[in-house]
């Protein structure tokens, strides 16, 4: 190897420092030996100082030491410059390192150059660097839509993808929040409800409809993060999401092509028979009648034959338009094939009703439609009606029914409607309304008031009033023997009316003792939507002397309104003057979520059904809390029903509801009781009463 440069004694002590790996080699020798390591570089490089002393200070570099670096160093060696690169290095072990090495001249006084290096690993740095190009390569070439934001939500980056995905380049957006995608479609309690998941998960993962710049639909399948810092505070939102458009408008498709007549959107018959059979299993419940009206065009054969198919189509499509407005919303109307029409009328108390309807269906398929070839077209049909309140009898056997009465129609001379009583329940029908109409003239009808407890102050703050028949042979009857003769009848709106006068009359007997408690009595679908219980509401508080809210309102889950805009209108206009809006049985149809975030509500009650074995059931417990979350996040207040344990009573207060209601709490009682229990100092209180 030859002789090396010695290397003065002052130097070598002046290089052994703790902390720092330094190296010296001779800089006037080929491969530049290495004269000097100090003990840090031997831990840094697993070397000792007798086997590295006379090697080439190239000895830790590898195959895949960066080419570029090593021609940094010979550019700086030849023009005796200082340097730092970093390069991929091996220990003596052969595992690699990250080798942060700073390079530099020294000239001794006689002029000979030394070359000193100082050496740091930065593997960590380098992996972190690493991953940080990786997850930046990832941001920028994913297909997924993403966007950060910071705690207050408003945008601070975005990827290409989003661009692409939404229309919007990353500078129009910069600054401003995520809203500016709502197609609004969602309401603000679904955002709420959205964040109150992120806040308390951690994430959020649904779909949600969105529009691109351009105005069209963008349909997407969305994660939403947050990002905490140590102290656990939210310090950025990252939202990563994908574009599900053509996947849910195809899946649409299929489920229409599954459900719908292709021609003119009405039910197809097998999907019309599915929902047929439903409604007739509900009979043995609601026992209010159900109407099948078939119909049957009359010589709609002779207008293909002059017009033209394409003509001919055209008509079932304008006739299927006006059954379609015609038609109450949970009315079911299908095209059995041909100039075949099928109607199903749930909650019809009378075939006299039914009746009422084919008539109005005759009177406007007889008007006289316009083609677009010009053409004047007048048409009759021939409606057959089979009507029947029994559960039992089968979805076939009730067409079967009511298409023999068309033909009887189509015999009859065409242009008319027949009909044809199942099992002479129009009988059972009429006599049924006659024994609830006496009864409720009579005051039979009477009201049953169950407690509602605040689960925070354990006091009581109201009462359900509840309907009973006080039948003079059989004593007290439960809502199921009397209610849907009532709501589905001519007795709903004086139903109703004296409901919230009864209301307002209890209610001012509490406030005459001292009490502010709120009365909740149950509406249907035509006391809200005709606004009769509007005009009842206005008329008892002036009555009883009513400033404060007395009332609450309570709307059944269930319920379908034609109108959902008007529902809300009325609701509003009832909060207004004073009354609290419920929507009960929560969870029990398909409408809560709608009705929940859209009518101007006060009160979720979670129904009996959701509450029993709570105390038991984690997933009834997991089931409650996120109605309850649901429900704060979007200001509402929420009462379980069917509390009978003090065991359930203390799970649901620990879960956050609001109010209870149920057995243990107290059972519904007679006025009598009430007043006895409530408004006495003789009777024993298990809550206090809310003054």
């Amino acid at each position: 190897m030859g002789h090396l440069a010695a290397l003065p004694a002052s130097l070598a002590s002046l290089l052994d420092l703790p902390g720092l790996a330094i190296s010296l080699a001779d800089g006037e020798r080929r491969e530049y030996p290495l004269l000097f390591v100090n003990r840090e570089f031997e831990r840094l490089t697993g070397y000792c100082y007798e086997e590295v002393i006379g090697r080439s200070c190239r000895m830790l570099q590898s195959h895949s030491t960066d080419p570029e670096a090593l021609a940094a160093i010979r550019r700086a060696l030849d023009e005796n410059q200082p340097v730092t690169v970093t390069l991929e290095n091996r220990r003596k072990d052969g595992t690699p390192f990250w080798n942060e090495l700073s390079l530099a001249p020294l000239f001794s006084q006689g002029g000979r150059r030394y070359l000193v290096g100082i050496q740091r690993d930065v593997t960590e740095r380098e992996h972190s660097q690493q991953r940080m190009k990786l997850a930046d390569a990832v941001f920028r070439n994913t297909h997924d839509g993403i966007l950060v934001t910071d705690a207050d939500k408003h945008i601070i980056d975005t990827n290409p993808a989003f661009s692409e995905l939404t229309g919007y380049r990353q500078e129009e957006v910069l600054g401003k929040k995520p809203n500016l995608l709502s197609s609004g479609k969602h309401d603000s309690g679904f955002y709420q409800s959205m964040f109150a998941a992120v806040e308390e998960r951690g994430f959020w993962t649904g779909d949600i409809w969105n529009t691109r710049k351009d105005g069209s639909q963008l349909i997407e399948n969305t994660t939403i993060s947050a990002i905490r810092d140590d102290s656990g505070k939210i310090v950025n939102y990252i939202g990563v999401f994908r574009d599900i458009t053509q996947r849910r408008l195809n899946q649409a498709r299929l489920e229409r092509m599954a459900s719908y007549d292709p021609l003119t959107g009405l039910f197809n018959r097998e999907h019309f028979n599915t929902l047929l059979e439903r409604q007739l299993a509900s009979l043995e419940f609601t026992q209010s009648g159900l109407a099948v009206l078939f119909l049957d065009l009359d010589d709609f054969k002779p207008i293909n034959d002059t017009y033209g198919h394409a003509s001919g189509d055209e008509l079932l499509v304008e006739i299927s338009r006006r059954l379609k407005r015609l038609m109450r919303a949970n009315d079911l109307t299908a095209r059995f094939g041909g100039d075949e029409f099928v109607i199903a009328l749930g909650g019809l108390g009378t075939l006299a009703k039914a009746g009422k309807v084919a008539e109005k269906v005759l009177a406007d398929l007889t008007q006289a439609f316009h083609l677009d070839n010009g053409q004047r077209v007048e048409i009759s049909a021939s409606i057959g009606i089979a009507f029947t309140t029994d559960h039992r009898l089968s979805c076939s056997a009730l067409l079967d029914a009511a298409d023999a009465a068309m033909y009887d129609a189509k015999q009859l001379g065409k242009n008319r409607i027949a009909l044809a009583v199942s099992g002479g329940s129009q009988d059972a029908t009429q006599d049924a309304y006659t024994r609830v109409k006496a009864a409720f003239e009579a005051a039979e009808i009477v009201l049953h008031f169950q407690p509602i407890l605040d689960l925070r102050s354990h006091e009581i703050v109201g009462f359900e009033a509840l309907a009973r028949w006080q039948h003079p042979v059989k004593g007290v009857l439960g809502p199921e023997h009397f209610i849907d003769v009532i709501t589905q009848s001519s007795l709903s709106l004086p139903f109703g009316r004296w409901l919230v006068d009864q209301a307002g009359r209890v209610a001012r007997r509490f406030r005459d003792a001292g009490h502010q408690v709120m009365i909740a009595v149950n509406l249907s679908q035509d006391q809200i939507e005709t606004g009769a219980f509007i005009e009842a509401l206005s008329a008892t508080r002036a009555k009883y002397s009513l400033d404060e809210p007395f009332l609450v309102a309570e709307v059944l889950e269930s319920t379908q309104f034609h109108d959902l805009e008007l529902a809300n209108s009325l609701l509003q206009e009832a909060r207004g003057l004073g009354a609290k809006i419920a929507l009960d049985d929560f969870g029990t149809g398909i409408s809560s979520i709608t009705y929940a975030s859209q009518l101007p509500l006060n009160t979720i009650k979670i129904d009996r059904m959701a509450t029993r074995h709570v105390e038991l059931r984690q997933d009834r417990q997991q089931f409650i809390s996120g109605i309850i979350h649901m429900g704060h996040a979007m200001q509402r207040h929420v009462l379980a029903e069917g509390i009978e344990t003090q065991t359930q009573l203390e799970t649901l207060s620990a879960l956050g509801c609001d109010l209870g209601q149920g057995f243990h709490i107290g059972k519904p009682m007679a006025e009598a009781a009430l007043f006895a229990r409530y408004l006495t100092d003789k009777a024993p209180h298990d809550f206090l009463l809310t003054h």
